[in-house]
């Protein structure tokens, strides 16, 4: 078990989400860079899916109720194992992509994150063993069910950890993981609506540097820039919507939804991040500084398949197998 003895703002539980249950008008959620979450669980050799905590802004203390292994990824969160007092420091850098001991009785501190208002996963052997509600582990927010009580973990909360079956790699505790690293640019194809805004604003949607805005969270991110005009604004039928996608609302301020974003929208859809980059989202913090690329819709399918296959070879180097 892993108890929570000091919580960062949304500590969640969270796995890779609950996919093929929007015409049901259930979101997605999950692990922001459900990437990292994959990479870190075939590191422990745990199932691709298997839940981990998402750790935002810091700091965060958990103390381990019997031995476990963990792998942080994501942003630096300058983690260190402490005593059991939380007094001294026996490791004073968990480096991320790396299996780290931590032996039971002791303590994890992730400190602030070393780019503010950015998240960590934090993944452990066995995987957090919450209840399964619709086939996920994730925690939905915003309707509050799934992850632990369908709420932020706080101080005293008890997360039950499942049983490895597998015994870690050897060779990849020593070499570890290269993560990836936001740059800023998220390749994005047209939407559905992206004629009919007038030709300026297509102009300045992919020439515009838009800066995230601190009403940004984990539904969607709002962008601030030039404002982008329909060539004839009216009222909508809703539609369908997936994380990734772009709205733009009556002020012209584009919103790029989230995981846990709605299921259904009547904004313009303007275009839409690729999924293979979503993982950016992520790391997108109030003040960032961002800008789009247009890419066609067969160079965003080999995008999301080069992220598949690197995944597939990373489980092939271990020695895993998720069959």
């Amino acid at each position: 078990m892993i108890e929570v003895l000091r919580a960062s703002p949304l500590l969640t539980v969270q796995d890779t989400g609950r996919s093929g249950l929007r015409h049901l008008g259930v979101p997605l959620t999950g692990m922001m860079d459900t990437p990292a979450l994959m990479a870190a669980n075939l590191l422990l050799g745990n199932p691709i899916d298997a839940a981990g905590l998402e750790v935002s802004f810091g700091p965060t203390w958990l103390k381990a109720h019997q031995d476990i292994q963990i792998v942080l990824m994501g942003t630096d969160m300058r983690a260190r194992l402490m005593t059991p007092d939380g007094k001294h420091s026996i490791q004073d850098y968990l480096a991320p992509g790396f299996i780290h001991d931590i032996p039971a009785g002791h303590r994890i501190h992730c400190q602030a994150a070393a780019d503010p208002g950015q998240r960590s996963c934090l993944a452990v052997a066995g995987g957090i063993d919450v209840p399964l509600v619709m086939g996920s582990r994730s925690t939905d927010l915003n309707n509050a069910f799934g992850g632990y009580q369908g709420r932020t973990l706080r101080a005293g909360d008890i997360l039950p950890v499942a049983i490895s079956s597998r015994q870690s790699n050897k060779g990849a505790k020593s070499h570890g993981i290269r993560q990836a690293r936001a740059n800023m640019t998220l390749r994005t194809v047209t939407g559905p609506e992206y004629g009919a805004f007038t030709d300026r604003s297509q102009s300045a949607f992919w020439h515009t540097e838009w800066q995230v805005t601190p009403l940004s969270n984990r539904m969607g991110l709002r962008l601030n820039g030039e404002r982008l005009r329909l060539q004839q604004p009216g009222d909508r039928q809703s539609s369908g919507v997936m994380p990734g996608v772009i709205q733009i609302p009556p002020d012209g301020q584009p919103i790029i939804l989230g995981n846990d974003g709605q299921t259904t929208g009547g904004y313009p859809q303007l275009g839409s991040v690729v999924a293979a980059d979503l993982w950016q989202l992520a790391y997108l913090s109030p003040g960032t500084v961002i800008n789009f690329l247009q890419i066609s819709i067969d160079d965003a399918l080999a995008l999301s398949a080069t992220q598949s296959l690197k995944l597939k070879q990373l489980e092939l180097w271990l020695g895993w197998s998720q069959s």
